[in-house]
């Protein structure tokens, strides 16, 4: 683990932002997700990463500053309560989440950048201030890109070949 990560703080009972998410189950794990109603697929709350990694790609991908697909997976370590988190491809146990991204992306944007204020408070907390000033920074990027895309200014918009705000 890196300086600027942390231990995910929903796996010692801390508040964290979650965006809801509709989860069939099979088994242990989760089977199929979408951000739309699914056959026999219950709305449960998802966790954020707690990564920059992970955050960060996410953000961008809820700004539409990138194509990739959203995923989820068990948390690990956390027991009976069987907590999922939004995480990326290639990650063990991942399952994608279906349907459009665009009736969420401003939330997933807002609690990806929630979530980042909540590393920095962990960080603070924990006597780290240059980590927190750092995790502050990153959450003030994501808030400027979501400002950004809100404007026209998206990657989708102009890789599709669509017409953005401002421009012919």
């Amino acid at each position: 683990m890196s300086e600027d990560e942390i231990r995910h703080p929903a796996l010692d009972g801390a508040r964290w932002p979650v965006i809801g998410v509709r989860v069939r189950r099979e088994d242990a794990g989760p089977k199929a997700a979408s951000w739309r109603p699914a056959p026999r697929a219950v709305l449960q709350e998802v966790l954020l990463p707690c990564t920059w990694p992970e955050l960060e790609r996410l953000a961008e991908i809820a700004t539409g500053r990138s194509r990739a697909r959203v995923y989820v997976r068990d948390l690990g370590e956390a027991g009976p309560e069987q907590l999922l988190v939004l995480c990326l491809r290639g990650t063990p146990g991942a399952v994608r989440v279906d349907g459009p991204l665009a009736p969420v992306a401003e939330v997933l944007t807002a609690r990806a950048r929630a979530a980042a204020l909540d590393v920095a408070a962990v960080h603070r907390e924990a006597g780290r201030p240059r980590e927190a000033r750092l995790w502050r920074t990153r959450a003030r990027r994501i808030l400027k890109d979501g400002r950004a895309a809100r404007r026209g200014r998206s990657v989708r918009a102009a890789s599709a070949g669509l017409p953005t705000l401002g421009r012919p």
